[in-house]
């Protein structure tokens, strides 16, 4: 195991290599230096502070989330159960309706000598039920019947008064073999339709002919096989010794296991023969791996011999078999037949699941790991070979089109052919064609007697035709209810107990259940009807009697239970594709358990031809080359900050250091388990991370003597939050043990504060950026970190990696390896280089993912991994969101809540059910790094705005813009509901309403660019439709026309609220208010129209109280005869259904009604201000309210230049003030700065030389009086109302000219080469490599613009609000026309009432009618509603298998939560008084002290105040978990799918770990096998 440690060499901040040993030599030096420094200061502090004993110890915050974890246990266990019995239930009963329809077509006879459907003889008839005594007149059918149901029809014997049941010729409706057929090729329509929709919307192999002849050839031999077995073979036999005879389908499977027993006994010889080589070694550690390897294909083959155990007993069950018919069949002809027909039927039905038990499929061929082989026959496959594995691995839809209409085709066909060469008229009678297709009747022959097929309504003892067709719609909606939850099981760690077990349980339950059905035939009878043989009993049965039945049965099943034995070796795997986890066929409609069970994969890591053509192998962990490794996956966390406030600082950095304890946790538990128990054991919910956080504007304004704004060399206030929010939040959340101190590097952009963390190697980085050097906002700050941590870090692991290659052949040259040969093969080794190379540049990036986080987000660990589930599900998801809650105090944020859920519960879900989810949201986001890295992505994202549609679109909602590019480049957007993030939402009217004026318009531009540019986005991208262009087609109508519904909504309340009220009036009084507002988006400022908008939000949310009042009056009157009655309860109905199934969200449905109340506010003034205010491209939101205060404060100041602060000054600054020509230099404006002593500030140093001491001390004045910012500014102001007293005084006045001396003074030295100011004196230089790239990056990208000519502005701004004008022309024009015409229709319709549609109900004495305005409101909104409605469900279904797959229940896999749920969290100061003893007298005492506060132990010396950091931490941590007592026998059975060699992690921090040299390949991680 290769551990990961800090190094102790110095090394760089940035975690980039050294170029040279010169910049090592010197950085090194000043890194000792900087720790002694802060050495001295804890020192000096501990010497100070000994008296402030009182301490604030770290709380642990009061979280529900452990009742919910329980809550989620309680409710997976229940649904595990509950899964568990719908597969076993629904299997069951499959093949019991299967084997029951199969003894219809074959009813015993008295009259057949044949015993073989009648048990062995086993079977008798009830002689009273079969021939009954008539009361009167037989004709009548006036029988006495004893518990026999009278609809049964009872046949008159001639001249005697009985009547009999039986019937001489048993009758077969002919339903009963369309109820077969049908089951047959269901699944085969199912994969017609999977085909077909692959084929027509996603990327497809291109058509093989060869692999269509060899399907069709497979598929014909399995469908003959299958009819015959059904239509001929089975129905010949009972229920219990047909349902025996069906284990024995898995002859051809058996006999591949023996050719795979051969294969395995193959690679055992030649691992011993190395063994015989490694023992002559010195190296012991190769001796290790091969005797682990050895053990490893032991293990193997005793698994391959036990399938070839259970192939034994299948030919000894066939045998059997085979005598059994031999015994009970007469007729020496039919007995070859039958046993013919048998054995051949038991093949061909085998040979379809060949692929799953193929040598080519779970083994892989030599040399494709990389190991040369020697063994020519083994290295250099036949062409045929190749082709059977490309067979396999492909999903071959266009060959499966053809093959499965094919398939329907014969299955349908069989029957026909088959019953008419049984004709008892001869070969090929056309009356069995016409009985079966309905029309009259037919005598045939089977195996075992005569029976007529007819096609009568009544069937047989109380059946019709309608219970035969409801049986068959039964048995083939459980067989497709068991084939989805089987699969289900296998994709959430519940192979074994919800797959496995109910499966085979269905398998020996059968026979046992048919024993029960054919003792108590009567029992079964359901309405009247009977589906068994009620006439025949088992009586009298005995083991003697049904020995061979028995035997057969025992035998068939232990054939079964070993050939399959894989399907209990493993437990499933997490949200795998079913692609991967099953191979074709989907199932057998007839023997759906085995079906399953045959085809479920025995190696899950081989992945089909398609996936890795989309790239699938990039993201598969485990490495395929040379090495033991895994790679693991980094993610970088990226925040974007800019003013956020404390409490949203702490918010986000609480979650970055809840991630970083939690992955400590598990990657030291992962190297305990790894040193207990086995050594290639890796926890796949461990990754790599670090955090960067991305400042903007965040230093102190500065103006040159020029005026100009120059570089800042003081962080600002927001920035100083933030470091000292690090180190009280990281404090709390480990325990109080602290952070080290970070180091401080000048960049090109500003400046880079870097802090280690508790995880090996991880970091906490801030980027502050200087709005003089780097450009300002939110995308560009994205820009800033794609390029850095996506190219520049990128080349980084490419140089290691080439220069790792480089050191192996220098070491290879100086052994003397190299040969001639060698060298004449150089460019061939280079090519096989490089595109090793990109190999593993493409998995290094495909596993690089960067987490996009706003400045106030809070979200936990799980949070992370469950989207990195989904990232590691499909190498297209390029992007992965979470579900976003909103937080914060008030009405705007109630509305947000119910606004978030709905969005995330039916928009969100059904975007990613039926195509792609449009924003994945900034706030809480992850991204693939080679998604990002594509063509037209990364490069295009960077681009500048040039029109004013650019402006709109590019800035003003980044996050969906750069989805959109991923939409176009194949890439998939997805949508975790499992994972959980809050964050800050506007708390007030205008923050929403400016926040909204963003997202709406930005929305709407990238909707209309991908609707737009449709067929080329259907091209690249596979996951997006017609259908789903179409949804958003829709979608996007419905938006434009919501003001104008809302209007007609509004209208139709006044008029319900108010009958007498006319239409006309309605309109205006409607129309009022939105003409007002209309005009004040033009007319009045921004603020104005705020007011406008907040003053008719109020209104009208009393208007929505009529409406809802009408609407509850209307429902009450009407009795739901109103279609808009209706609509309402299912909207609200909908809504209802969607919080019950979402239980941890379901108190979001309390705040519907305020969205209710707010719909006229938001879904019509809203978009009429969001549109009406396009060309404000603004940010809106976390405006500078510091800046915006230093703006006024400058007027002011510029106003009362001149006036002291006396009271007499005071009086004449209120009554008359003059303003001065003489522009002062405001505080934040000051032209130099220098290092200055602490506490001061570097504005206040220095004045123009031009400036007389007296103005220069009035300067000094205001500015003190304006800044209020830090605490020496305080004192000065202090000290000035003192001197303002003694302004006079010479002694004063000789002081203030010797301080202007000294502050004038220093500035000659300003911008001096080598100096450093401010902060920067604490900063140590950048490496030059990053330096240059920083550099030419800004310039090319990121350099701001400054100097913008105002004709440029102008010309712009003047774009912006014609762009303004048409879209809002628009806008207005379609609502308006949509209005007149449905007001036009009401009037119309209220003058001749014409146009309404009458409805099958009325409204006491009214008849119910449909009027244009409901029409035109259910249909703009209700067919959407429903298809939403539609994805949610399916989504609920995607969330709760992930929600089971990733929690532990029943052992299924390790529980990666153990050290968080079984150490106590370590804490500094804790009571470390050892625990009292219950036999101790002073216990009483020793208890009261133990619960004394730290304070008064550190008083009385009993412990000592000292600062504990990370490394204590780490060490505390490690002890712990030491202790933690694990199940041995539940990790024994886990661990076994995990190799025991050990296992390195491989990733972009430590790439050159994958090119370890090791003699043997063995992949790491878990095996089917």
């Amino acid at each position: 195991m290769e551990t990961n440690t800090k190094s102790e060499d110095g090394e760089q901040a940035s975690g980039s290599p050294r170029p040279s040993k010169p910049k090592d030599s010197v950085k090194p030096e000043e890194k000792k230096r900087k720790p002694q420094n802060h050495e001295n200061k804890h020192q000096k502090n501990e010497t100070v502070a000994e008296w402030d004993v009182a301490v604030e110890t770290p709380q642990i915050s009061a979280d529900d989330s452990d009742t919910w974890i329980v809550l989620t246990k309680i409710g997976v266990a229940i649904l595990s159960f509950f899964l568990f019995l719908v597969v076993f239930v629904s299997t069951g009963l499959t093949r019991v309706i299967i084997h029951l329809m199969i003894w219809k077509l074959n009813p015993p006879s008295r009259n057949s000598p044949a015993t073989l459907n009648k048990l062995g003889g086993l079977l008798q008839i009830v002689e009273e039920r079969a021939t009954m005594h008539c009361v009167s007149n037989c004709s009548a059918l006036n029988t006495e019947r004893s518990q026999i149901p009278s609809s049964w029809r009872c046949e008159p014997i001639n001249n005697t008064s009985f009547c009999q049941l039986e019937e001489d010729t048993p009758t077969v409706n002919v339903w009963w073999i369309w109820g077969l057929i049908i089951a047959m090729i269901v699944p085969d329509i199912y994969s017609l339709i999977l085909s077909s929709w692959r084929i027509f919307y996603k990327e497809t192999a291109p058509f093989n002919y060869k692999m269509l002849i060899l399907s069709i050839i497979v598929e014909t031999v399995h469908t003959i096989g299958l009819c015959l077995l059904v239509f001929l073979v089975l129905p010949a036999f009972d229920p219990i010794t047909a349902s025996v005879l069906s284990f024995l389908i898995v002859f051809f499977p058996g006999i591949l296991s023996f050719f795979k027993l051969k294969f395995s006994t193959k690679n055992l010889e030649n691992i011993k023969r190395n063994s015989a080589k490694v023992k002559n070694s010195s190296t012991e550690t190769e001796s290790k791996t091969t005797k682990t390897e050895n053990k490893s294909i032991s293990h193997n083959i005793v698994h391959n011999l036990l399938p070839i155990f259970g192939l034994l007993l299948l030919v000894v069950s066939i045998a059997l078999s085979s005598d059994y018919i031999n015994r009970n069949q007469n007729s020496d002809d039919e007995k070859v037949t039958i046993i013919t027909t048998f054995i051949s039927s038991l093949i061909f039905v085998s040979v379809i699941y060949w692929e799953n038990f193929s040598i080519f499929s779970p083994m892989k061929s030599a040399g494709e790991n990389g190991t040369p082989n020697t063994n020519t026959d083994a290295s250099n496959f036949s062409e045929l070979k190749v082709f059977l594995k490309s067979y396999i691995r492909s999903r071959r839809e266009k060959v499966s089109l053809i093959t499965t209409i094919w398939k329907v085709a014969m299955t349908i066909a069989f029957p026909f052919l088959a019953f008419s060469v049984r004709s008892s008229d001869g070969i090929f009678d056309f009356k069995v064609v016409k009985a079966l297709a309905f029309h009259g009747s037919a005598k045939i022959m089977t195996l075992t007697g005569e029976v007529m097929l007819e096609s009568q309504t009544y069937s047989s003892f109380g059946c019709h035709s309608n219970d035969i067709e409801l049986l068959v719609v039964t048995c083939v909606i459980l067989a497709f209810v068991s084939f989805k939850s089987a699969r289900f099981a296998c994709r959430v760690y519940l192979q074994i107990w919800c797959f496995s077990l109910p499966l085979t349980l269905s398998l020996l339950g059968t026979p046992l259940v048919f024993i029960a059905i054919l003792r108590y035939p009567l029992s079964w009878t359901v309405q009247q009807c009977s589906v068994v043989q009620p006439l025949w009993e088992l009586t009298g049965a005995s083991v003697e009697e049904m020995w061979q039945v028995i035997v057969v049965g025992i035998l068939g099943f232990l054939s079964c239970f070993f050939i399959t034995l894989y399907i209990w070796t493993n437990d499933g795997s997490k949200l795998l594709k079913c692609d991967r986890l099953f191979r074709k066929p989907p199932y057998c409609g007839i023997f759906l358990d085995l079906s399953l069970m045959l085809t479920r994969c025995k190696d899950t890591s081989e992945q089909t031809t398609e996936e890795i053509d989309q790239g699938a192998d990039s993201i598969n962990p485990k490495c395929l080359d040379k090495t033991n490794s895994y790679y693991t996956p980094f993610v970088y966390f990226c925040a974007t900050m800019w003013h956020e406030t404390e409490t949203e600082m702490t918010q986000l950095l609480k979650s970055i250091f809840r991630v970083d304890y939690d992955q400590h946790l598990q990657l030291e538990h992962e190297r305990n388990i790894q040193k207990k128990y086995k050594n290639g054991y890796y926890n796949e919910d461990v990754y790599e991370f670090e955090v960067h956080i991305f400042f903007d504007d965040a230093f102190k304004a500065r103006k040159g003597k020029n005026g100009k704004p120059i570089k800042g060399i003081r962080e600002n206030d927001y920035v100083k939050t933030l470091e000292k929010v690090i180190v009280e939040t990281a404090k709390s959340v480990y325990g109080g043990f602290e952070l080290d101190k970070p180091s401080k590097i000048e960049t090109p952009y500003g400046a880079r504060f870097e802090w280690d963390l508790l995880t090996d190697k991880a970091k906490l980085v801030v980027h502050l950026k200087d709005k003089i050097l780097i450009r300002n906002r939110k995308r560009w700050s994205q820009v800033m970190y794609l390029y850095y941590l996506l190219t520049f870090k990128m080349r980084e692991v490419k140089d290691k990696i080439m220069q790792e290659k480089k050191d192996k052949d220098k070491v290879v040259k100086n052994d003397g390896r190299d040969k001639e040969g060698d060298k004449n093969n150089a460019d061939k080794k280079k090519d096989e280089e490089m595109d090793d190379l990109k190999n593993k540049m493409m998995k290094f990036s495909a596993n690089t993912f960067l987490l996009a986080l706003d400045g106030d987000v809070d979200f936990k660990p799980e949070a992370v991994t469950l989207l990195l589930d989904r990232m590691k599900k499909d190498p297209l998801v390029g992007a992965a969101c979470g579900r976003i809650h909103p937080i914060g105090a008030g009405p705007m944020v109630w509305y947000q809540k119910f606004e978030y859920a709905i969005s995330h519960w039916l928009q969100k879900a059904t975007e990613h059910v039926f195509g792609c989810v449009l924003c994945s949201p900034g706030c809480f986001s992850l991204f693939r790094g080679s998604a990002l890295l594509a063509d037209n992505v990364m490069k295009t994202y960077t681009r500048k705005p040039t029109e004013a549609a650019h402006y709109v679109q590019y800035d003003q909602g980044e996050d969906r813009w750069l989805c959109t590019l991923l939409l176009k480049q194949r890439f998939r957007v997805e949508y975790c509901a499992a994972s959980d993030a809050l964050t800050f939402a506007p708390e007030g009217f205008y923050e929403f309403y400016k926040q909204r004026r963003r997202w709406a318009p930005s929305t709407m531009a990238n909707i209309l660019d991908l609707l737009m540019d449709g067929n080329t986005v259907r091209k690249n991208n596979q996951n997006i439709s017609r259908p789903y262009i179409f949804y958003h087609l829709c979608l996007f109508i419905s938006s434009i026309l919501t003001p104008g519904t809302i209007f007609l909504l509004i209208m139709g309340a006044i008029l319900t609220a108010f009958p007498t009220i006319e239409p006309w009036l309605a309109l205006l009084l409607n129309g009022l208010p939105v003409a007002i507002f209309i005009i004040s988006i033009f007319l009045a400022k921004e603020d104005t129209q705020l007011l406008l908008a907040a003053i008719f939000s109020t209104i009208y949310s009393l208007v929505m109280l009529v409406v809802l009042i009408g609407l509850l009056k209307e429902g009450i009157e009407s009795q739901y005869c109103s279609v808009t009655t209706v609509f309402f309860c299912f909207v609200a109905g909908v809504f209802l259904l969607a919080a019950i199934l979402h239980p941890m969200e379901m108190s979001c449905i309390l705040h519907g009604v305020l969205y209710f109340l707010a719909v006229p506010s938001m879904s019509m003034l809203l978009i009429f201000y969001s549109v009406g205010n396009m060309h404000n491209v603004n940010w809106g939101t976390r405006e500078n309210k510091s800046q915006k205060a230093d703006d006024s404060s400058n007027s002011v100041q510029k106003r009362f230049l001149g006036q002291t602060c006396s009271i007499g000054d005071w009086c004449r600054c209120i009554l008359c003030v003059t303003e001065k020509d003489v522009e002062p230099v405001l505080p934040h404006e000051s032209e130099t700065d220098e290092d200055q002593p602490e506490g001061e500030t570097s504005e206040h140093n220095e004045k123009p030389k031009k400036q007389s001491e007296q103005k220069q001390n009035l300067n000094d004045d205001a500015k003190k009086s304006l800044d209020k910012d830090t605490t020496a500014e305080e004192k000065d102001s202090k000290k000035k109302k003192v001197e303002e007293k003694t302004k006079h005084d010479d002694n004063s006045e000789a002081g203030s000219k010797s301080k202007n001396k000294s502050k004038q003074k220093p500035s000659r030295k300003k911008d001096q080469p080598g100096k450093k100011l401010g902060m920067f004196k604490e900063c140590t230089a950048l490496d030059e490599e990053e330096m240059e790239f920083w550099k030419s990056f800004i310039k090319k990208y990121l350099k701001p613009e400054t100097n913008i000519a105002e004709s440029k502005k102008e010309t712009m701004q003047a774009e912006l609000i014609d762009l303004r004008n048409k879209v809002f022309f628009f806008y207005f024009i379609i609502n308006a026309i949509f209005v007149t015409v449905v007001y036009v229709l009401t009037q119309v319709n209220s003058q001749q009432n014409t146009l309404s549609i009458p409805l099958p109900c009325s409204v006491g004495e009214t008849q119910g009618k449909i009027e244009p305005i409901s029409i035109a409101f259910t249909l703009v909104f209700g067919i959407l509603l429903l298809i939403q409605f539609l994805g949610m469900l399916i989504h609920r279904i995607s969330t709760i298998s992930h929600i089971m797959a990733t929690t532990k229940i029943f052992g299924r896999k390790l529980d990666t939560k153990v050290p968080m749920q079984k150490i106590e969290k370590p804490v500094t100061l804790q009571d470390e008084d050892p625990i009292v003893k219950a036999a101790d007298v002073k216990v009483s005492a020793r208890q009261r002290w133990r619960r004394t506060g730290i304070a008064l132990k550190l008083l009385s010396g009993e412990q000592r105040q000292r600062s504990k950091t990370l490394v204590d931490l780490k060490k505390t941590i490690s002890s712990q978990l030491e202790t933690i007592k694990e199940n041995p026998e539940e990790n024994k059975d886990i661990l076994e799918l995990y190799s025991n060699d050990p296992i390195s992690r491989a990733s972009i921090r430590n790439p050159v770990s994958i090119l370890r040299k090791k003699e043997e390949d063995t992949i790491p991680g878990p095996s089917s096998v």
